[in-house]
Order: structure tokens, then sequence, then C-alpha cells
């Protein structure tokens, strides 16, 4: 999977889970960045982005994220473990 396509799931993710629709997510959008993006939303985005992949994330990591981008790099760790 490309840097691409999880990037597509995890904006899907974070579109779906905050019902913010009209942000442009990039790769250094912050949580800060999106209406309805708060600490429970967060864990169901980590949640969604987990079943779309079929994997295991480590959730504390995700909480050190500072953007999308750091996000999308957790995320690419994971799917290589």
């Amino acid at each position: 999977m490309t840097d691409e396509q999880v990037f597509s799931v995890i904006k899907e993710a974070i579109r779906s889970e905050t019902g913010d629709m009209t942000t442009d997510i990039t790769l250094k959008t912050t949580a800060l960045d999106v209406s309805g993006w708060d600490s429970l939303a967060h864990g169901r985005i980590v949640m969604k982005i987990e079943v779309a992949l079929s994997v295991r994330i480590d959730v504390d990591a995700t909480y050190r994220a500072a953007n999308v981008g750091d996000l999308l790099a957790i995320v690419r760790q994971a799917a290589d473990q």
C-alpha cells in the first residue's frame, strides 16, 4: 500500500468520525484544525484506520503525533511490522 492510499484511508477516517467535510486535510493538518477532532474522536479515528488497513496501531504513539503526516508515519510503521 502506498503512502497516498494510507493517507486516503486516514482522511476518510477523520471525515467519517468528525463529520467535518469542509476542512482541507493535508499532511500538516492538526487535530485543532478539524472541527470535532477531540480525544474521543481520535481514538475512534485510530480504530477506523486499524480496521480499514488490518493493522494494529500503538494508540499512545498517535497521541504524540503533531499532525496527519506524523500519524501517517506511525500507521506505515505499524503496517511494516
